[in-house]
Parts: C-alpha cells; structure tokens; sequence
C-alpha cells in the first residue's frame, strides 16, 4: 500500500510531499508514524526543518493548523517551508489582472479616483483634479490635465509613459511629486525612480534602456 506521506533527503534537507490522493485523516496518522521513527533515528540534538508539499491539495487553514501543531510536538523539528501545487481561484484572479494590460477608455473627472490592478492602456480623459492609479505602468494615448500615479501604492520599477504638458502630478511607487515644466522632454516622456532614488524624466527613446525588463515580459521593441 502507497503510503500517503512520502519523506525525500537531498543536500537542501528535507521534503514531506503529501499524496494528492490520500484523505486528510490518512495523512495525519502516517506523519505521525513518520516523525516518531524518525525521532528515534535521529540520536544527535541536530534540527531538521522540513518543506512540505501538498502536491494538488490546498489545505484549509485549519489543516495547516493541525500540521503545524503535530510538528510542533517534536523538538527537533520544525517547518521551513509548506507549498502546494495549486492557487485559490481569487488569487489566481489576481495574478493575472496583475500581468495584463488594461485597456481604460474612460472620463475620470474633478475629484475621482480609478484605481486598476496591472498596467494600463489609456484612451480616455482625466480632468484636472482626477487621479489615475495603477498598480503597475501607465501608458497615455488619451488626454490628461490630472494625476497619474503608475506603481501603486509601492512597486518603484513602474513607469509612466506620457506627454506631461498638461500634468500637473506624477507618482512613480513611493515618490510623488509636482511636474516640472523645466525638466519635461518634448513630446512623450518615460517617469521612473532612477539609481539614486529620484523620479527622472527621459525621451521615448530611452524606455528601453531604463526599464529593459518591461521588454523582456512583452517582447516590445523600439
């Protein structure tokens, strides 16, 4: 018979790897038997800290409660790490409003506020007084005479990628500041956090050499 717990060694440690097919109740039993052999085994005070794998299985919190207090019954042992193969819906959800392009056509008037997960395509218009925010970088092709704020509230490798004639405020994660006319480019201008942490203004040109991963994720070129 399979047994529902299954022990691996490798130069990193320890792996207990939960079978997917087993029941909850069945795991329970054999990682006790497993971690009262291997207290025995192990005749030295050496600690050992395990990475736990549940294959398919989510764990509620309470199963994880119930692991967590039967390991923590042996001294010796303890958990580093419990990793399952699998994500909750919600946050799968997530992850990918996080890794998508929002395409945003939209009015965003005096005193509101749109806030998007990811990064944003913009076709729409901001009036003064109106702040776009995003989690990741905005891109304008629409009209802005209000706040845009790319990163939010602190990924500090965003950029904004807009003309800046008509903004009055830029954020870039944590920095924000006023526009200043003096330091904007003609045309469409790249805002990012440089190397000595300041929000810096570059040409188009340059969104390439600033921000080379944002080309690796999109395979963009310019």
């Amino acid at each position: 018979m399979q047994q529902s717990v299954v022990l691996k060694a490798s130069n990193d440690g320890y792996e207990l790897i939960f079978r997917q097919a087993a029941g909850f109740d069945e795991i329970m039993v054999d990682l006790k038997t497993l971690l009262d052999r291997l207290q025995v085994d192990n005749t030295t005070d050496k600690q050992i800290s395990f990475d736990m794998s549940t294959e398919g299985r989510l764990l509620t919190a309470d199963q994880t409660q119930a692991v967590t207090k039967l390991i923590n019954r042996y001294p010796s042992f303890s958990i580093h790490k419990l990793t399952s193969d699998v994500v909750l819906t919600s946050d799968a959800l997530a992850m990918i409003d996080r890794e998508t392009v929002h395409l945003v056509n939209q009015i965003i008037r005096n005193g509101q506020v749109v806030t998007i997960t990811g990064d944003v395509l913009f076709f729409g218009k901001i009036h003064e007084g109106g702040v776009l925010q995003a989690s990741g970088n905005i891109f304008v092709m629409g009209e802005v005479a209000g706040a845009l704020e790319a990163g939010y509230p602190d990924h500090n490798e965003a950029v904004i990628v807009s003309p800046l004639a008509t903004v009055p405020k830029v954020r870039v994660g944590e920095l924000l500041e006023l526009v200043d006319p003096a330091k904007i480019v003609d045309d469409t201008n790249v805002v990012y956090i440089n190397d000595i942490q300041t929000l810096d203004y570059q040409p188009l040109n340059q969104l390439k050499r600033v921000r080379p991963k944002l080309f690796i994720q999109n395979g963009g070129h310019i």
